[in-house]
């Protein structure tokens, strides 16, 4: 993603290098001359240019709108899931400590279903000692029938009492493990639940991640189109200011029997060397010098003016570094760019063969680049 922003950011500065050197090169007939039909072109070129990227400009100032209002409602959906999680999980700690609870009283309960048992067993086992006496000395040992029954009842009444709490003990013991079952099924389902919740809430938190780096490339290229806009402005106010300074010059005209035009095919390379056409470079450098052509020298690092002419221009322009622009009348211009040390100024007249610069050594190949290109009323 970094890459791609890089990338767009790096093609408004191709574009706004084009503009400004597009200032600087376009040539007029003769500097006094009134303003031509092809700077009027120009200036129409880059409203059209400026219109274009307003309209990017909108359209990504309303995706841009649109994403902030899907990841507000996304920071909602996440609030929401978060809540929901903490709310189970709550719930699932009330649920423990209730079945631990449950669980303790369960263990009691069973402690004293287990004594309970214990102490009726005790009794009855005393009570078969006491009947394998036999009913004889039982009834020899009473003095009348009254006493006898009432030896009867009061042994029913002992045992059935013993019935009675192992019942209740028994009925308590089952419904406490009824509870305790119901209650881990409950726990297991609500814990079921927060998982689910959790998932959700990871999914919807990954869904954000997404809609952020959305949005802050979606900025990024909002930005890149600003700019675009603000330069593609600038462009445009110094190109009409530029056609007002011109129009204020002395004209320059070169008071020689040969033209440029006349000099077609026979004119020296500014540098020796291996030519390489421009769209044959990676890059966007490529992108932005594709109408003239690089000169790689190894031995000869001196770059010289191929025809007589007057500097126009002798600075440095964004996107290729030191430039120096003759101008050899007839609206003719020649480009030398990437220079390392310029050596001729602006207004200085140059001959053909006239060192004007010098371009360093650079690269694993050692190898010195030149750009150079020929332009004739603003066309290369």
């Amino acid at each position: 993603m970094r890459k791609g922003i890089f990338y767009g950011l790096s093609k408004c500065l191709i574009v706004s290098t084009f503009l400004i050197s597009e200032i600087l090169l376009a040539p007029p007939e003769t500097i006094s001359s009134p303003l031509s039909k092809g700077k009027q072109d120009q200036i129409k070129e880059i409203e059209s240019k400026l219109s274009r990227e307003k309209q990017k400009l909108k359209a990504f100032d309303f995706q841009e709108k649109d994403l902030l209002v899907q990841l507000a409602d996304l920071e909602q959906k996440v609030t929401d899931a978060r809540r929901s999680v903490n709310e189970l999980e709550k719930t699932v700690r009330l649920d423990k400590i209730e079945m631990e609870k449950l669980q303790g009283r369960l263990t009691n309960l069973e402690q004293s279903l287990k004594n309970a048992e214990n102490q009726v067993a005790k009794r009855l086992v005393a009570l078969y000692k006491y009947a394998r006496k036999g009913y004889i000395k039982v009834l020899a040992n009473v003095r009348d029938l009254d006493q006898f029954w009432q030896r009867a009842t009061y042994l029913r009444a002992i045992m059935e009492k013993d019935r009675n709490m192992l019942e209740e003990l028994t009925k308590q013991k089952r419904m406490q493990e009824m509870e305790v079952s119901r209650i881990g099924e409950k726990l297991i389902a609500r814990e079921a639940e927060s998982n689910r919740n959790k998932t959700r809430l990871s999914s919807l938190k990954k869904d954000l991640e997404k809609q952020v780096i959305r949005l802050m490339k979606t900025h990024k290229e909002k930005e890149f189109y600003e700019t675009a806009v603000k330069e593609l402005q600038l462009a445009a106010k110094n190109l009409k200011q530029a056609l007002l300074n011109i129009e204020k010059k002395d004209a320059y005209k070169i008071l020689r029997s040969s033209r440029f035009s006349d000099s077609k095919g026979k004119l020296p390379f500014p540098l020796k060397g291996r030519i390489i056409k421009a769209d044959k470079l990676s890059g966007s450098k490529s992108k932005l010098l594709n109408k003239g052509i690089f000169i790689e020298g190894v031995s000869d690092s001196k770059v010289k003016a191929v025809f007589p002419g007057r500097v126009d221009f002798s600075g440095r322009l964004k996107g290729y570094g030191e430039v120096i622009i003759i101008n050899h009348g007839s609206r003719f211009f020649t480009i030398s760019a990437h220079i390392s040390r310029r050596k001729k100024q602006e207004g200085d007249v140059v001959e053909r063969g006239e060192v004007i610069g010098f371009v360093k050594r650079s690269g694993p190949s050692k190898e010195s680049r030149l750009y150079f290109e020929i332009r004739k009323a603003g066309k290369s």
